[in-house]
């Protein structure tokens, strides 16, 4: 796997997955700037730079114009992609403008149906969308986690070690049955066998 960081133009203090030597970095318009500020140098730095508000000096730039039709960060993982990678770390994505997040679960979620996995990390709420594979998580003593069928009925839908359990379910689209369960200290994994499963959880 091929493992691609990409930032982008929402604050970042601290980030809980660092890039190792090997992967690959992106800066998104204004993640430039939180590039800068954790001492991280971008492989490639995307963007219109409207919420930077200037063009950086960067060799390894990709200038998009204002008007068009995906966001920055969107390109960016299109670029990443596009280069073979097929594991994402993402910071600065989520929270802030609602339409904004919606639009990046659409693209974690077009990402695992090109069998790549987009895992988006924001201060208080983090996101991944697993296609007919699987999620695990280590040991947790609290915070909330929900899942949510993105394609129709997900079907062997198995969860073990959070508090409520689940063995080969059916999950339906538009349903709210898998809201707010919750880490207990274990171990955890989720995984579904036919479908495509949006999995929101506490940072």
């Amino acid at each position: 796997m091929k493992r691609c960081f990409i930032f982008g133009a929402l604050p970042v203090d601290t980030i809980p997955e660092k890039p190792a030597a090997g992967d690959w970095v992106i800066a998104a318009d204004k993640g430039y700037e939180t590039c800068r500020r954790l001492g991280i140098t971008p492989d490639l730095v995307v963007g219109d730079f409207d919420s930077l508000g200037m063009v950086p000096e960067a060799d390894n730039l990709i200038l998009l114009n204002v008007r068009k039709d995906d966001t920055d960060l969107e390109h960016a993982v299109s670029v990443a992609l596009e280069k073979g990678c097929d594991d994402f770390v993402i910071y600065g994505a989520v929270g802030g403008q609602l339409d904004h997040t919606l639009g990046n679960i659409a693209v974690a979620h077009r990402a695992a149906l090109a069998g790549a996995r987009i895992v988006f990390y924001g201060e208080d709420s983090s996101f991944t969308v697993i296609r007919d594979s699987s999620y695990s998580f280590p040991a947790r003593d609290s915070g909330r986690i929900s899942v949510f069928s993105l394609d129709g009925t997900a079907h062997g839908v198995t969860i073990r070690g959070l508090s409520f359990e689940a063995d080969g379910i059916d999950l339906p689209q538009g349903t709210t049955r898998g809201v707010s369960n919750a880490f207990i200290g274990k171990p955890s994994a989720i995984s579904v066998s036919d479908g495509t499963l949006l999995i929101v959880f506490n940072t």
